[in-house]
């Protein structure tokens, strides 16, 4: 495909992207018929909402109670299953896909050439970092071997000398030969790249024996309560070492 057919699907996603989003305008009549429907319901959410605090300690309060939770679970069934209000919802979620499907048309392929790139980049720079460390340690070795030998012809001709005085001084020349320090900077690109550690693999044997007698690595491991809860429903004769099982009703 040619970069002008490339540019013109491109241009047609954005004209089909604005006319979803005209399609999903609210008209008129929608809105009258949304707020025929709903506004008895927004109406009852004050009383739903002190209803919360009923005293149900007998028959006839729990079958009040009970009435209440029925009326309320149809005003709910009512608001879900709205043929309007699910259309503009559904509308809606379409829009979402339009436009994310629009972003991911221009940004995917971004992405994936600066990844490309920025992989090239990033090589060139570990390897360059690392023929540098390589020649630092070739000449550091080469310096620290000179200053080796300087200091050894020293002593000899130190200990050459019958004057005490004058062997000793140049023994304290010899001490004081110290190889200087190599370093060699490796170049670098003006790309701005970071360095983060990751988990390669995990002995979870080893991890989990560990757990027993070091507190402080607990919190890296999460307890999925959902799963507890499901495999206990599943099999509810399963006891597990520290886990509290309660069942209750809903």
């Amino acid at each position: 495909m040619s970069s002008e057919q490339v540019e013109q699907a491109e241009l047609v996603e954005i004209e089909k992207a604005v006319e979803a989003c005209n399609a999903v305008a609210v008209p008129d009549p929608v809105r009258v018929a949304l707020v025929r429907d709903l506004k008895p319901i927004a109406n009852r959410l004050a009383q739903y909402s002190a209803a919360t605090a009923m005293t149900v300690a007998n028959k006839e309060q729990a079958d009040e109670a009970a009435q209440v939770c029925t009326a309320i679970a149809a005003d709910i069934a009512t608001v879900k299953q709205h043929e309007v209000l699910s259309k503009i919802t559904d509308g809606l979620h379409q829009l979402h896909r339009r436009f994310t499907g629009l972003r991911d048309l221009f940004v995917a392929p971004m992405e994936f050439n600066r990844r490309t790139l920025k992989a090239k980049v990033v090589a060139w720079q570990e390897e360059e970092r690392r023929k540098a460390e390589e020649l630092t340690r070739k000449l550091q070795a080469e310096a620290n071997a000179k200053a080796a030998k300087e200091r050894e012809a020293m002593l000899k001709k130190a200990a050459a000398l019958k004057t005490p005085e004058k062997a000793e001084a140049i023994r304290q020349q010899a001490a004081a030969v110290i190889a200087p320090t190599i370093h060699i900077e490796a170049p670098k690109s003006g790309l701005r790249v970071s360095k983060a550690w990751t988990v390669k693999n995990i002995d979870l044997d080893g991890f989990y024996a560990a757990l027993a007698t070091r507190p402080d690595l607990r919190g890296f491991v999460e307890i999925n309560n959902t799963r507890l809860a499901r495999a206990k429903a599943a099999n509810p004769n399963m006891e597990v070492p520290g886990v509290v099982f309660d069942l209750i009703t809903r």
